[in-house]
């Protein structure tokens, strides 16, 4: 059986119709969101996001994918040790790692730079359930949640 997409009309408003409250309610329900865990991954890309910004030396320093790759590890890792010093620990390697590694380079590394506080704002705003939220939004947040949770393990 061939599986049919959405309408125009119907990915419309999937992408642009805000989710009410008390769907917001019922979807944290449904699907075992912790509020802590979503403060806690919010911290954690935030976290990552502003290392990468702050110790990245521009695209004519960091040319090849190579060394956008290594920048990115090592921010990574600085932001895992981070973590662990708190007795969080999230693990090094994972579908994660790779999920941000591709976010990453294809939003910052090959974006372009009027996009850079964008991301932030994109984030932040993702991560706060008070916020008005799309269908969309809720997707990736689910996705995202679920990557960081699958990976961490608290001591």
């Amino acid at each position: 059986m061939e599986r049919r997409g959405l309408l125009p009309e119907q990915f419309l408003k999937y992408v642009t119709k805000p989710v009410s409250r008390e769907d917001v309610n019922l979807w944290v329900k449904v699907n075992g969101i912790g509020i802590e865990k979503i403060n806690l991954f919010g911290e954690y890309l935030t976290f990552l996001y502003d290392l990468i910004i702050d110790t990245y030396l521009g695209k004519d320093t960091i040319k090849t994918d190579n060394e956008i790759e290594g920048h990115f590890n090592w921010c990574w890792e600085k932001i895992i040790n981070n973590f662990r010093k708190e007795n969080i620990i999230f693990k090094n390697e994972g579908k994660h790692k790779e999920y941000f590694f591709n976010f990453f380079y294809e939003s910052f590394y090959n974006g372009k730079e009027e996009q850079v506080e964008k991301i932030k704002l994109f984030l932040n705003e993702l991560f706060v359930l008070y916020t008005t939220k799309t269908k969309s939004e809720l997707d990736m947040l689910l996705e995202m949640y679920n990557l960081l949770n699958d990976n961490l393990t608290v001591k």
